[in-house]
C-alpha cells in the first residue's frame, strides 16, 4: 500500500521534490487565467510549447520553404513553439482559450534543443543552464488536473503563500 505522503491526493496544490532539485505542484483544475501569478516580470521571455491549431483546414501564411517567403496555403493539425518577450505575452494572454504549455525563460533556448526528445533530469540540466528557467507549466485544455515543475522551490512556495491565489478553487 502506498505511503500517505506518496499518493496523488497529497501533492495536490503542495510541494514534491520529483528530480534533484526539481520541484512541482500538481494543479487542482487550474485554468491559464492562472498564468497571471505564475509568470514574472523579471524573467525575459515566454516559451509556448506544442501550441496547436484546430482540426478544420484553415488559412495560414506559412514558410514553406525557409529561404522563400511565407505562402498562403491551408493548413491543419499545425503544432508549433513559438517565443516572445513576457511583457507581449501578457497582452496576448487575456484574449487565450483553452490550455497551454509554456515556460518562462531568460535565455532563448539553442537551435537543439527539442522539448519533445529530452526527457527526465536532462531536461531539467538543459532548461536550467541554457534557458535559465524559472518554472515549467501544462494546464490541459479540459478541466483537468495540471503539473508546475520549477527548480526555484522559494518561488512555488511564494505562490503557495499568495493570499491573492485560491488555492481551493484555482483560476
Amino acid at each position: 500500500m502506498a505511503k500517505k505522503e506518496d499518493s496523488f491526493e497529497e501533492n495536490i496544490n503542495s510541494i514534491k521534490e520529483i528530480n534533484q532539485g526539481v520541484y512541482q505542484i500538481i494543479l487542482d483544475f487550474a485554468t491559464v487565467n492562472i498564468l497571471q501569478y505564475l509568470l514574472r516580470d523579471s524573467y525575459k521571455y515566454v516559451w509556448v510549447h506544442a501550441h496547436g491549431t484546430g482540426v478544420e483546414w484553415q488559412k495560414y501564411n506559412l514558410p514553406i520553404i525557409e529561404s522563400e517567403e511565407n505562402l498562403n496555403v491551408i493548413a491543419k493539425d499545425l503544432t508549433f513553439d513559438f517565443i516572445m518577450p513576457t511583457e507581449e505575452f501578457k497582452a496576448l494572454l487575456v484574449k487565450w482559450k483553452g490550455g497551454i504549455k509554456l515556460l518562462q525563460i531568460n535565455k532563448l533556448p539553442p537551435y537543439y534543443f527539442n522539448l519533445n526528445r529530452v526527457i527526465g533530469r536532462k531536461r531539467f540540466e538543459l532548461l536550467k543552464k541554457e534557458c535559465n528557467y524559472l518554472f515549467e507549466v501544462d494546464i490541459p485544455s479540459a478541466k483537468d488536473y495540471g503539473i508546475l515543475i520549477s527548480p526555484n522551490k522559494e518561488y512555488l512556495q511564494s505562490l503557495l503563500d499568495n493570499s491573492e491565489i485560491n488555492w481551493q478553487k484555482l483560476p
